[in-house]
């Protein structure tokens, strides 16, 4: 016989095994998330009751709404299919776990805060295996165990004592997502840590749990910092900053531990930057105007082209894609070199989550997000003995300036998951006695809208770089590391000196694509030669190469990212020149040396020097190779 609180306790179960499991599968966590819901309407039915909708529930399904606006306003011409199952839109489910908040007793809370921390420890576990796995666990595991020829390898981070350590992702497919579900996990098991390190002193049988408490904790952060999602590193000092504005901190107190901790930080990252390229390439992204992987500059260009014409009302839902490539298309056509860059450029999103939600849904959907965080905030700051547990909201929040996280579904649903489990809103009253003051909740308030207006600002700034800044030619080493002497001779005012008594170097230039192609057609053979010119001119910094080996190569141009391997190369021809002592060009013809699709020619330079004051003579080369 089916009990009164039967769908309810089913319902529990599968949302504590979405909290444990989520870490491992994607697959699993709509699995169980999408259980708990069916099993919560059923009780719903069961007893004849209509779920109870919140203000901040109300205004997030006003926020997938909103993406229909448009689509309703060009009826006839919209594929409702594709809108309402394959597009943004599809995710508007997943807001429906909010629902459980209302619905959740307290003990029940209490112990789906515990799954938290299990799925937190499960989230450690795996990032611990990825980063000392070769391969990536996801897709090992999917193919049986086995490391399929060409499928894409984790990056390698450093070599300790002969061990091989890697970019730790755990079971995710990016280390954007592994950092987001760090932020939403750890946290956590910190709270924990912290309160039992409080008991610790008075009870001696917590000296064990603490142990291993403080041991996971310290290792969630270490592979926090490893993981190198640096919008989520400032996303939680943002949120703890945001959390210390509701309590009076004594600065004198903890003011030797704060400097300690700052000169440890500052150190750790010298010695680190010194000595990890894949560090250093994180930390030169922050500030270089060209930064080889973090080049989004075009895309809000584009985002704010679309928000020009379509402010008010929006886009709609799924029509991302195809608003960016109707501004992409004029961008290709004058600077033909940009079209690989923004074909492989992921086109579901706006890298913004403010702006992907204001793109879409006009006034009503930037709208609906901001009274969201303003409802949510509110609530999180009345818990302030228990905040921390949520400080992966405003970590997200801030991050979501960088990156979509809130259309990534494995961080999307522990999101809404995890802000179920807040307590019921607090009377009036009991709001005048506890938690913060109003002038501090009001100082919060300001401070996030403050941060989503201030980097709307700052992607708003980043559109005036010009677009021929916005294509740089990649120079890569023999094993496919950047190569900053290399890179320095592209273009430069004058030759680059390079450490006395080298007799040779190698690395290799990305050129340019053998077809001509755009979004708008279909891609035919390139028509004029690829081209270079070296500046053999005598230099008065040091000797130029005596002898130069070039070679022309050919790269697939595949999206890494897509298709999880890596792209091809070959080397097509080898031509070995002499010091001319005066400008030579360099051509190819494209149709020579065709492959069964669209390549990349490519060039690598073998110089070799008789003299002591070696110099890289200039190499000249546009963006369209012409």
């Amino acid at each position: 016989m089916i009990g009164k609180e039967t769908f309810h306790k089913i319902s529990v179960v599968f949302l504590y095994l979405f909290f444990v499991l989520s870490p491992f599968s994607i697959s699993l966590c709509q699995i169980f998330a999408g259980a708990s819901l069916f099993f919560l309407f059923l009780d719903f039915t069961f007893q004849k009751k209509i779920p109870h909708w919140e203000p901040d529930f109300i205004f997030w399904i006003l926020l997938y709404l909103s993406f229909l606006i448009t689509p309703v306003l060009l009826f006839e011409d919209t594929d409702w299919k594709r809108t309402i199952l394959k597009s943004e839109f599809g995710d508007v489910w997943m807001g429906f776990l909010l629902l459980h908040h209302s619905r959740l007793t307290k003990l029940e809370k209490k112990r789906l805060k515990r799954a938290v921390e299990i799925g937190a420890l499960f989230l450690i576990g795996s990032g611990l295996l990825s980063l000392l796995s070769p391969y990536r666990l996801a897709p090992f595991v999917m193919d049986g165990f086995q490391y399929l020829e060409g499928k894409r390898l984790p990056h390698q981070l450093a070599n300790f004592l002969g061990i091989s350590l890697y970019l730790p992702i755990g079971f995710q497919s990016t280390h954007l997502t592994y950092g987001g579900l760090l932020a939403l996990y750890l946290p956590s098991l910190m709270e924990k840590t912290f309160r039992i390190l409080k008991m610790v002193r008075r009870l001696s049988r917590y000296r064990i749990q603490i142990s291993f408490l403080l041991s996971f904790s310290f290792l969630g952060l270490v592979l926090l910092f490893l993981n190198q999602s640096r919008s989520i590193w400032f996303g939680l000092l943002f949120g703890l900053f945001l959390l210390t504005l509701q309590k009076k901190v004594s600065i004198k107190k903890y003011l030797p531990w704060l400097v300690f901790s700052i000169v440890g930080i500052v150190l750790l990252f010298f010695i680190l930057y010194q000595n990890n390229w894949l560090f250093q390439r994180a930390i030169d992204d922050l500030f270089a105007k060209r930064s080889l992987e973090n080049q989004r500059i075009w895309i809000h260009k584009m985002n704010f082209a679309i928000l020009k014409d379509s402010f008010l009302l929006g886009i709609g839902s799924g029509n991302y894609p195809g608003a960016f490539i109707l501004q992409a298309i004029p961008l290709v056509r004058d600077l033909p070199e940009l079209y690989y860059d923004l074909s492989i450029t992921p086109k579901s999103h706006a890298h913004f989550d403010f702006l992907h939600f204001w793109i879409l849904g006009g006034i009503l959907g930037g709208s609906s997000f901001l009274i969201f965080i303003f409802l949510k905030t509110k609530s999180i700051l009345q818990v302030s003995n228990q905040a921390f547990f949520y400080i992966g909201f405003f970590a997200i929040l801030f991050a979501g300036s960088f990156q979509c996280y809130l259309l990534d579904d494995e961080v999307l649903l522990p999101f809404l998951g995890i802000l179920c489990l807040l307590p019921k809103s607090k009377r009036k009253r009991e709001e005048r006695e506890e938690g913060t003051t109003k002038k501090n909740r009001i100082l919060v308030y300001s401070l996030l809208l403050f941060w989503i207006l201030f980097s709307s600002m700052g992607a708003l700034y980043l559109t005036n770089t010009p677009a021929k800044d916005l294509f740089v030619h990649r120079v890569r080493t023999e094993t496919n590391f950047p190569d900053k002497l290399g890179q320095s001779s592209l273009n430069a005012t004058s030759g680059v000196v390079v450490p006395v008594g080298t007799r040779e170097m190698y690395f290799k230039i990305s050129g340019c694509l053998d077809h001509e192609i755009n979004f708008d057609n279909t891609a035919k053979i390139r028509t004029t030669p690829i081209q270079l010119k070296i500046h053999w001119e005598k230099n008065p910094l040091g000797e130029l190469p005596d002898t130069l080996v070039l070679e022309t190569r050919k790269r697939e141009s595949f999206d890494q990212d897509k298709e999880y391997r890596v792209q091809a190369e070959r080397i097509v021809k080898t031509e070995t020149f002499l010091n001319p002592r005066k400008l030579e060009l360099v051509q190819v013809n494209p149709k020579e040396h065709l492959g069964s699709g669209i390549e990349f020619i490519d060039f690598g330079f073998r110089f070799f020097w008789k003299g002591e004051r070696p110099v890289l003579p200039i190499i000249e080369i546009s963006g369209n190779c012409n």
